[in-house]
């Protein structure tokens, strides 16, 4: 599994931990990185762009350090 995987499925964890609306939290996260997280894959490759988007996203939209 590659980063981007990973910090996809830390995030997820978070959410879930956080019992927050996931379809909400994704959407708004979805929104400043320009992907979906659900097309990320443990097959997805590492790209450095689409992990510092993802990590400052999630940051951003849940207050919260990845």
């Amino acid at each position: 599994m590659g980063v981007l995987f990973n910090l996809r499925t830390k995030v997820d964890k978070y959410i879930d931990d956080k019992k927050l609306d996931g379809a909400v939290v994704r959407g708004k996260i979805a929104l400043q990185t320009g992907f979906l997280l659900a097309l990320v894959s443990a097959a997805s490759p590492d790209d450095p762009i689409k992990i510092e988007k993802l990590r400052k996203a999630a940051e951003s939209v849940l207050q919260a350090k990845f």
